[in-house]
């Protein structure tokens, strides 16, 4: 096994390659040159030797500021390697940042947003393996969300209606990323909502088809009507127009923010999803 001495003068003298500098070894240097050097010099020549690397491998575009630096702070902070092992741990910042805060901090550097920089680390954040599995438990409204811009109308499928504010009278819903209905809605002053009954999961099954047609075509054997928010569907359990108040990227989808301009319900059961089927046995609670 390499000293660390060797390990040391190896790495700054540039004779180390990628295939060479596996995460162990990455902790070995990072603390020697914490010991060897002042903070900020520690840093520099840890930054510069990490470059060398990936330029060597002709990968410079792989060097990442902020992973760098974070891993380097930790590693500063242990007065002795053995009593943090976790420090060996290659998922460990995991704990620290959000995967969106670290890949956003490729060129330049980001405090954690998770938890600080310090040692002793926070415990594992539990595994979310089973979360499609709980959500897919609870039971959600299905609803068609219709859209009517200057360049034609557009519909889809939600089943992520939730009430976000009485006052102002706000609702949300969620829309993925690089959707045809996202981009309708950033250029929409509105939508409207149509809350499905517990007979209408055919429409639901329509609506959420990729290969439906697009514009008014989509709309060709539903009733409906256009509303001042957007085309609404006929016969439906209630719906609800609003006025685009805010739209916010969050993960892989973004959260549109609808001011509610009108609301109506009927006494029709609503279709609801749940483990992944459409069922309707959901009756609306009695207001006696």
């Amino acid at each position: 096994m390499v000293s660390d001495s060797e390990l040391l003068s190896a790495f700054e003298s540039g004779r180390i390659d990628n295939r060479d500098f596996p995460h162990e070894r990455h902790v070995r240097v990072a603390w020697g040159l914490a010991r060897r050097y002042q903070h900020e010099e520690a840093l520099s020549r840890l930054t510069i030797g990490i470059r060398g690397i990936a330029e060597r491998a002709r990968r410079p575009d792989v060097y990442h500021e902020t992973i760098t630096r974070a891993w380097f702070e930790l590693i500063a902070s242990a007065e002795a390697l053995g009593q943090y092992p976790e420090l060996f741990d290659k998922d460990l910042l995991g704990r620290y940042y959000s995967p969106e805060r670290l890949a956003a901090g490729r060129r330049e550097w980001l405090e954690p947003d998770l938890h600080p920089l310090r040692l002793p680390a926070p415990e594992p954040r539990p595994p979310l393996a089973d979360l499609p599995a709980v959500l897919r438990g609870i039971p959600t409204a299905v609803a068609i969300l219709g859209i009517h811009t200057d360049e034609g109308v557009h519909a889809t499928t939600v089943s992520s209606i939730t009430w976000v504010s009485r006052d102002p009278a706000l609702i949300s819903v969620c829309v993925a990323n690089g959707s045809r209905t996202l981009a309708f809605l950033h250029g929409a002053q509105a939508f409207a909502v149509s809350v499905l009954a517990a007979d209408q999961d055919e429409l639901a099954s329509h609506f959420a088809h990729p290969a439906r047609p697009s514009g008014a075509a989509q709309f060709a054997t539903v009733p409906h009507h256009l509303s001042p928010f957007g085309p609404v569907i006929d016969t439906v359990a209630a719906w609800i127009g609003c006025h685009v108040h805010a739209i916010h990227r969050s993960g892989d989808h973004h959260i549109v923010l609808g001011q509610v301009g009108y609301a109506k319900a009927t006494e029709r059961r609503l279709l609801v999803r749940h483990d992944g089927v459409y069922a309707g046995h959901f009756v609306k609670p009695s207001t006696s």
